[in-house]
């Protein structure tokens, strides 16, 4: 469990970030060694090299540049792991520089797409550069029913079939930003859908069936195993549809981690036939 509770709005030294979470204490691209998550640490200072990081009017999509200050940026290091942070189920922190050496808290992002543009490079060279299209996780938690009212998934679809469209990867499709969110809104809704009915009525963490009949057709929560955050997209085996009783022994009880780590196994075991199938 986290030491620090990162709130939105409010301002931490980065030295305690690392101090807990380890990972580059100098990049603007930070992988925790220890936990699975991902900082991103911008500021103004970027500008200099081709840089333009921001968010939209609305404050729902963040613009942000990949990192290499000379020559073309490429898919490795920090680059590579915000691009397939969906896949590795690590979240994404936002955090901007202020004056005072204290960095504000921004939000938690979920990939929505990347394109390279030209820019010039710290030397004066056009280069080609690579920019990130971020949603604020909580806004895109918040309007998925909204937005995909009429076009929602049902049961009725097949395992393969809704394993298919959660493994759906539209971030470097030429699909306008507006179809990738709406995506990216269905692979969420395939990740919950495709949980559920793998567990076919049954928790997957006690294996007893779920503890009631619900209005939405399944009382049983979605878990993300490896995260530290549930919602939003996700790789289809590193979730788990749990019952709530052991989704707040998860969270809260004192062998959540052990409890969890059980659970990764159950689902691995499960998810053997799926996985040959697909390799195959």
């Amino acid at each position: 469990m986290w030491s620090i509770k990162f709130v939105p709005g409010e301002y931490y030294k980065r030295s305690e970030v690392h101090d807990q979470f380890g990972g580059n204490r100098q990049r603007g691209i930070s992988a925790s060694a220890k936990e699975p998550v991902i900082f991103i640490f911008s500021g103004a200072s970027g500008a200099q090299y081709g840089y333009s990081d921001d968010w939209n009017e609305e404050k729902t999509l963040f613009m942000y540049t990949g990192e290499g200050q000379i020559g073309d940026q490429v898919f490795s290091m920090g680059n590579k792991a915000l691009r397939d942070h969906v896949n590795n189920s690590k979240d994404v922190l936002l955090f901007h520089h202020s004056k005072d050496g204290l960095y504000r808290f921004d939000d938690q992002l979920t990939l929505i797409g990347y394109e390279t543009k030209q820019s010039l490079d710290r030397e004066g060279s056009m280069r080609e550069v690579i920019q990130f299209v971020f949603e604020s996780s909580s806004y895109l938690t918040r309007s998925v029913e909204e937005e995909l009212e009429g076009d929602e998934l049902t049961y009725d679809r097949s395992l393969d079939e809704l394993k298919e469209l959660a493994l759906q990867d539209t971030s470097n499709s030429h699909d306008s930003v507006q179809m990738k969110r709406v995506k990216v809104r269905k692979r969420s809704e395939a990740i919950k859908l495709y949980a559920r009915a793998r567990a076919n009525g049954t928790c997957e963490a006690c294996e007893q069936p779920e503890p009631f009949e619900a209005k939405s057709g399944s009382s049983l929560e979605v878990h993300h195993m490896y995260r530290l955050s549930d919602g939003g997209p996700d790789h289809p085996e590193h979730v788990a549809a749990v019952c709530p009783n052991c989704h707040a022994r998860i969270h809260r009880g004192v062998d959540g981690v052990e409890y969890n780590e059980a659970l990764i196994e159950k689902v691995l075991d499960k998810e053997d036939p799926f996985r040959m199938k697909y390799i195959y």
